[in-house]
């Protein structure tokens, strides 16, 4: 541990720190532009100046290391002038005329840094360079008369995101902010993930939604997980008037670290369906509006006057545990219904539940990925369905990490990571036949052949295989199916041998929650007496749409009007993602909460509030003990 002293306050920190992070810790506050506690130091603005005593020379604190016995003071005079001279060149360089700017009155480092320093004027002319506005990309704007050449995008994009679309042309205050080089925001390789948006310190980059709806101050925040996939990512949702103004990561999540993907952070505004708005009741041949009361008791009944062989009841894994497991007790349990179904195709976590069986708790946490030297990817296109995972495997791709891939189709990890090797097969039993006999020091040439690849390339990168050290192995979709399950056993087995990380990514939101309630089975292609779909804000697939559309009597509980809704014979409107609070257990075996952030439509109910409704009429009492079949799930840590 080192010792030093910052204002007067003795401070200790692990070798390795920076001044900075020995002043935050001290509770000592430095201003900061080009800094960010998850990118690497820069040192480029220059605001974050100390006094060193002994040193001739004003250091950076962010990149100045930390050494025993030194004396460090923030407040001299000294330091406030040269301040005061960085933000005067700053402001004087480009148009930061704080009225016009959407991210003035507060949500500004620049224009808080000013305030902080006492900067209400600057000796230095403005003489800046007009730059054209881009306002070629659908979900933010960018404009180079607000940026202060930081770089913190270009970082983002590069060490948190891994695409690197972000750099900088020209030299000086000529310097302006490019995608690809010149082309477009829009039309670049930018993947939409919006994580420079969050990143940026001014008004450079804007979401061009929220612009101009708010200060963050005024804004309610209301921490929530991600329901996109099952990685269990960290949002915050701003709100305003009862309405979703801006989604951004939450930088002290323990997974995503602030990091958002397109689907998380975008998704709910580019969602333009037709809002239900009351139950619906098909009568002589025609959807006609009905009170809830009247929906309920038909529902009901049709339910009370079938056998159990003729109800079908599918549930989307969007829903919280509360509801999965109403569903569950309600149909399964309850009306001893024999075609009680999730819907989708995923059975990454059954399988995952098979395995439990022989290997206990053999699932590591997504922090593995992080610290991971050698990774081996199966059955998965980890950049498009579970994208923040992508995101952190192609930024340890560029920092060296190995990545080998086996999938159906080239991924958009093929096309970025570096350092890696391809495999493109059918049969993913084969992988396995490689990696055990890499794994024993057995000749893989004729394996090699079968995959597509050089027999130099697979000696390479697998001759070393035994000594691996920190390796993750991910399982995904297309591998890890019941079919399957031997492959499955067999590669568990084998990552035991070597002590790698393994992470079998479930499908969407709550899946793994939907598999240990018992919803196990995917959604039925047959159509039955009655059909129940708890689709809530989700979509549907076309076998269900079908199997739905011809059975008898049709329900479905819905937050929009769809070809399904128009089919029913009762539609009942369900509440969406931010109106209700509830419970997710997430791809590596924690369980997250979540609050609700709006309030629904007066006649929206969810779809928990429903089912309980429906049993109080068929006289039935649901236990709703959902904790105990979740158990105390918690994953390895390697």
């Amino acid at each position: 541990m080192i010792k030093l002293t910052i204002n007067e306050i003795p401070v200790e920190v692990e070798q390795g720190s920076t001044v900075l992070e020995a002043a935050t810790k001290a509770g000592v506050s430095i201003p900061t532009l080009c800094h960010h506690p998850k990118l690497t130091p820069y040192g480029s603005c220059r605001l974050c100046l100390v006094q060193v005593e002994g040193a001739k020379k004003l250091q950076p604190s962010c990149t100045l290391p930390a050494t025993d016995g030194m004396i460090i003071h923030t407040e001299t005079e000294p330091v406030k002038k040269a301040r005061k001279f960085v933000l005067s060149m700053l402001f004087s360089e480009r148009n930061h005329f704080c009225m016009y700017c959407q991210e003035t009155d507060g949500d500004c480092d620049l224009q808080q840094a000013a305030y902080r320093e006492g900067l209400n004027n600057w000796p230095i002319t403005p003489a800046y360079l007009p730059f054209a506005v881009d306002a070629s990309h659908p979900d933010f704007i960018l404009d180079n008369n607000r940026c202060i050449i930081c770089r913190r995008c270009v970082r983002a994009c590069d060490e948190l995101v891994g695409n690197s679309t972000l750099g900088f042309e020209e030299r000086g205050s000529a310097t302006f902010l490019v995608a690809d080089y010149g082309v477009p925001l829009g039309k670049s390789s930018c993947i939409s993930c919006g994580n420079c948006v969050q990143i940026c310190p001014t008004g450079a980059l804007i979401d061009r939604r929220s612009a101009y709806q708010g200060r963050e101050t005024d804004l309610t925040h209301t921490q929530s997980v991600c329901v996109e996939c099952s990685l269990g990512c960290i949002r915050d949702l701003q709100t305003r008037d009862n309405r979703l103004v801006r989604l951004e990561g939450v930088v002290e999540a323990p997974f995503n670290e602030g990091l958002l993907c397109e689907l998380g952070r975008y998704k709910p505004f580019h969602d333009d369906r037709v809002r239900l708005t009351t139950p619906l009741i098909r009568r002589n041949g025609q959807l006609e509006p009905a009170g809830w009361e009247d929906a309920l008791k038909l529902v009901a009944t049709q339910l009370k006057v079938h056998d159990s062989a003729e109800i079908s009841a599918t549930i989307s894994p969007r829903q919280t545990a509360e509801t999965l497991n109403a569903f569950s007790e309600f149909f399964r349990e309850a009306f001893q219904a024999t075609d009680v179904t999730l819907l989708g195709h995923d059975q990454t976590a059954q399988v995952s539940l098979e395995l439990e069986k022989e290997f206990g708790a053999f699932e590591s946490h997504l922090e593995a990925l992080k610290r991971c030297d050698n990774v081996i990817v199966l059955g998965t296109d980890l950049v498009k369905d579970h994208q923040v995972a992508g995101f952190i495997i192609k930024r340890q791709a560029a920092r060296g990490t190995r990545v080998f891939e086996a999938t159906k189709q080239p991924t958009k990890l093929t096309a970025n990571a570096t350092d890696r090797l391809a495999c493109v097969t059918h049969d993913f039993s084969t992988v396995v036949e490689l990696l055990e006999k890499s794994l024993n020091g057995e000749s893989t040439e004729v394996t090699s052949e079968l995959l597509g690849l050089g027999t130099g390339e697979v000696s390479t990168f697998f001759a070393d295989m035994p000594a691996w050290q920190n390796t993750a192995i991910i399982i995904g979709k297309d591998f890890a199916t019941l079919e399957n399950l031997p492959a499955c056993r067999a590669l568990v087995a084998l990552a035991r041998r070597i002590n790698a990380s393994v992470l079998m990514l479930k499908g969407k939101a709550n899946a793994a929650a939907a598999a240990r309630i018992g919803l196990n089975t995917t959604a039925t292609t047959l159509p039955n007496q009655v059909y129940y779909l708890a689709l809530g804000d989700g979509h549907t697939c076309e076998h269900v749409e079908e199997a739905f559309i011809k059975s008898e009597f049709r329900v479905i509980h819905a937050s929009f009007a769809s070809n399904l809704t128009e089919a029913a014979d009762v539609v009942l409107p369900a509440t969406i993602w931010d109106e209700e609070g509830g419970h997710y257990l997430v791809t590596d075996g924690h369980i997250e909460h979540t609050d609700r952030a709006i309030v629904q439509p007066e006649n929206a109910r969810t779809i928990y509030e429903v089912l309980w409704q429906l049993a109080d009429k068929v006289g039935l009492q649901l236990p709703g003990d959902w904790e105990s079949k979740l158990g105390a799930v918690e994953a390895r840590v390697i």
